[in-house]
């Protein structure tokens, strides 16, 4: 896999050509990043995600302050110097030994659901494990590496990790919902990422007078649930129709009530930035 597409990259400020990328940090075993989408030439919810590394830092001792303000023009460089019109981006912080504080801006690989998974929706198993700063987008190379092997061995979507008291926290790539009842139950914030896209769901469940509850989800509970789906920057909403081997419904009325309403978040946002523009 790729780590850095396109033909120009941010380092350090400056627009560099991708021929000298370097992805040695990737091996380091705590860097700092976020990842956003950009469709139609437009960072999505830019300023959240931006705020979000900046709460990582104050939670990390591995980051250097950096203006959200130049961050953005840094984004848009990119984009532009790109001419990316859809896709995902990535922006790492970290410590290099002998080269001081590194900040990269670039266009990185992703991989979005088909419209038959948002349809019929994906398979995931449970992991027993943890990150150690569920707060903070710091990347944990061990549990990364764990989790994608238990994926490819049992040719799942994605893992959903249970820590020591037995509870489902996050997915290692995305943030998991419950619905039972007319309810959706979500793990609580301080044991997960707060994701960007878990954000706006819990605001739109709101708005459609759905009711959200945060609160433990104990693994042996799955079995009462009517429905499952998890959400994220690449992945939307997007329902779960199987857990190890639990089924669900990924047509669940309050699923398809909240994709509906994300979807439409993200075009009036898209159409909002780029009047802003005009």
């Amino acid at each position: 896999m790729q780590e850095c597409l396109g033909n120009l990259y941010i380092h350090n400020g400056t627009l560099t050509d991708t021929s000298h990328f370097d992805d040695s940090f990737l091996n380091h075993p705590h860097y700092i990043y976020e990842v956003f989408r950009v469709i139609d030439k437009v960072a999505l919810f830019l300023e959240d995600h931006l705020q979000r590394l900046q709460d990582t830092c104050k939670l990390s001792k591995h980051c250097h302050e950096f203006s959200s303000k130049e961050m953005k023009r840094y984004v848009y460089e990119v984009i532009d110097a790109n001419q990316l019109y859809e896709g995902n981006m990535k922006i790492v912080l970290y410590q290099n030994q002998g080269a001081g504080p590194q900040f990269l801006v670039y266009i990185s690989e992703h991989q979005y659901p088909t419209q038959e998974q948002y349809k019929s929706g994906v398979p995931v198993s449970l992991f027993k494990g943890i990150r150690i700063n569920p707060n903070a987008k710091v990347m944990d190379v061990e549990l990364r590496r764990a989790t994608n092997k238990m994926k490819q061995e049992r040719d799942v979507y994605e893992t959903l990790l249970v820590d020591e008291e037995g509870c489902i926290t996050e997915g290692s790539r995305s943030n998991v919902f419950f619905i039972r009842k007319e309810k959706v139950i979500t793990p609580p914030l301080q044991d997960v990422l707060p994701g960007i896209t878990r954000k706006h769901i819990m605001n739109i469940c709101r708005e459609l007078s759905i009711d959200v509850i945060e609160e433990k989800v104990p693994a042996r509970s799955v079995v009462i649930m009517e429905a499952v789906f998890i959400s994220g920057t690449s992945r939307k909403v997007l329902p779960v129709n199987q857990i190890n081997d639990l089924e669900f419904d990924p047509d669940h009325l309050i699923t398809r009530k909240i994709q509906s309403g994300f979807n439409k978040r993200v075009t009036d946002y898209i159409s909002y930035q780029k009047q802003k523009k005009d």
